[in-house]
């Protein structure tokens, strides 16, 4: 994943699939690199239910138009419903070296942001205290486009993906309650041109 240009726009395209992705089609349909996309993260599942998925990525700006139309469409046969798609400035946009393992992002509409204020940027760990076990990949924090309501937080770990369903420091219910979004993916094990990378499986 490259660096995120400060200039860029954060795209949020969430749908509700026919069936859960149990084969990872969609996984490979989403991975497929297309002219006019910018840097994208594996495909996002809803923590609540698999039917419900999200793509993440970066545009030049909103009239990059021309490689969702092909994503859409090759989508379009597994997709019961689609939700509007979503434009982000982002306000953080810090990338490591090498590429996250496992993400977790929230979204949500509530809320007020103050956007006249800018976010720091992530302190640095300081080296004489005991570092986390998962360190911080990427961080990408975005304020929504035409409206100071609402917040969108992707973050990305270096460690795997836990085993199972794992909702340990997300507060559900009360997410639910607030109308929050929660989606979790693993790094993708697939090129390119949509096919697995030899040696590494696709965890559920």
């Amino acid at each position: 994943m490259s660096k995120t240009a400060p200039d860029q726009l954060l795209v949020l395209r969430e749908f509700r699939l026919n069936g859960a992705d149990s084969t990872g089609l969609i996984e490979r349909i989403v991975a497929i690199r297309r002219p006019g996309n910018g840097s994208a993260v594996p495909l996002l599942t809803s923590v609540d239910d698999p039917r419900d998925v999200a793509t993440l990525r970066t545009v030049a700006d909103q009239d990059s138009k021309d490689a969702d139309h092909e994503e859409r469409a090759a989508l379009a046969p597994f997709v019961e419903s689609w939700r509007p798609p979503k434009w982000y400035q982002p306000r953080v946009a810090e990338d490591a070296q090498a590429p996250p393992r496992y993400y977790r992002m929230a979204v949500t509409e509530s809320g007020i942001n103050d956007v006249e204020r800018d976010i720091p940027a992530p302190p640095q760990p300081d080296p004489a205290e005991p570092q986390a076990t998962s360190p911080i990949a990427l961080l990408w924090i975005g304020a929504p486009v035409g409206t100071h309501a609402g917040l969108l937080i992707l973050v990305g770990h270096s460690r795997e993906a836990p085993v199972g369903r794992d909702s340990s420091g997300w507060p559900l219910p009360l997410s639910r309650e607030l109308g929050v979004r929660i989606y979790e993916g693993v790094g993708s094990t697939i090129d390119s041109r949509g096919k697995g990378t030899e040696g590494q499986s696709r965890k559920n």
